[in-house]
């Protein structure tokens, strides 16, 4: 008989932290990595908790991963109020009462520990006997440094303003209120989506397209839709980002999604280009009804490029690039 092997022995650290910390760079950006990696030992915790690894962390994934959304609670005791509901799947899956989140304007501004809005944001333009109808804001940080900003728009469709202001944490300060005109009729009920540094709102695509903030410039205008951009009274539309980054419309029509972006032609040129169209039944069934909602698209994660879809079955979860199809709930009351 042949000699029996032996275990084999343990695996045991590199000695050298820089090729343990190699090692830990490699570990996957999800919520639970790196807390379960730093309880193997203290040298171990010690590496994951400083600022430089992290730093590098987040550098080296780039992309966070999707942690989960926010959708309307309409049947909510206290009124329609945003609920966390989570993507990933334990360890990884956040519970809901972690993103709990106020209602109202200024509650969601002390949620963030700023100051509140500016007086004039607050009441009406008396000297011009203007009243808020529809507000809407964006948050946007620096992971590295702590800092952040934050973009409140205000709106009155019936006699065409918008307003918008930002706040900036290193200053603690709002900055002037500026506005412009904007078509009738217009609404800011959709989140937001960060391209290069303007933020943008879609204010309706058959009433003129796009309120866009430019947060460096601080400056408020409106991008026009060109016409050639079919939308029915049927059709579901949402503002997206690109893959290279500009600015770009997902157009839902009969089970049919049409992505579109700005293509730039020449230094002063931008034109509208089809960049693919997505045949939802190829993917997913849905079996049409006439009393159910349609399709809709209700939300848009930039970073990863992902559209949230609520269809009659469920939520679906997107990615544009690889065309991936996750069933994220079976819930279609949202």
């Amino acid at each position: 008989m042949g000699q029996r092997r032996g275990s084999p022995a343990p695996a045991f650290l590199p000695d050298n932290d820089d090729i343990l910390l190699e090692i830990l760079l490699r570990l996957p950006p999800l919520p639970s990595s790196l807390p379960r990696a730093s309880l193997v030992c203290k040298r171990g915790r010690r590496l994951l908790s400083d600022p430089d690894f992290l730093r590098r962390f987040r550098a080296h994934h780039r992309k966070p991963p999707i942690l989960g959304f926010f959708a309307v609670d309409f049947f909510n005791h206290d009124g329609p109020i945003p609920v966390f509901t989570p993507t990933l799947a334990a360890p990884d899956r956040i519970p809901p009462a972690r993103f709990s989140f106020p209602n109202q304007p200024d509650e969601c501004l002390l949620f963030l520990g700023l100051t509140a809005l500016p007086p004039e944001m607050k009441r009406n333009y008396r000297h011009r006997h203007l009243k808020f109808d529809m507000y809407n804001g964006a948050v946007m940080g620096n992971c590295c440094s702590g800092a952040f900003k934050v973009v409140m728009v205000f709106t009155n469709a019936l006699y065409g303003l918008a307003w918008a202001c930002l706040y900036d944490s290193e200053s603690g300060k709002w900055g002037n209120i500026i506005s412009t005109a904007v078509p009738s009729s217009t609404s800011l009920a959709q989140p937001s989506i960060l391209v290069g540094n303007a933020v943008c709102w879609l204010l309706h695509i058959e009433w003129g397209g796009v309120l866009r903030f430019d947060t460096d410039k601080q400056s408020l205008d409106v991008v026009k839709i060109p016409e050639d951009i079919h939308v029915t009274n049927d059709s579901r539309v949402d503002l997206l980002r690109t893959v290279d980054g500009g600015l770009g419309i997902a157009i839902l029509s009969k089970q049919i999604i049409q992505l579109w972006g700005q293509t730039a032609v020449s230094d002063h040129v931008v034109t509208w280009v089809l960049q693919k169209t997505i045949e939802l039944d190829k993917f997913i069934s849905l079996s049409p009804s006439v009393e159910t909602q349609p399709t809709t698209i209700v939300g848009f994660d930039e970073d990863n490029n992902v559209i949230f879809l609520w269809t009659t079955i469920g939520i679906f979860m997107i990615q544009l690039e690889s065309m991936k199809f996750t069933a994220l709930s079976k819930d279609n009351c949202i």
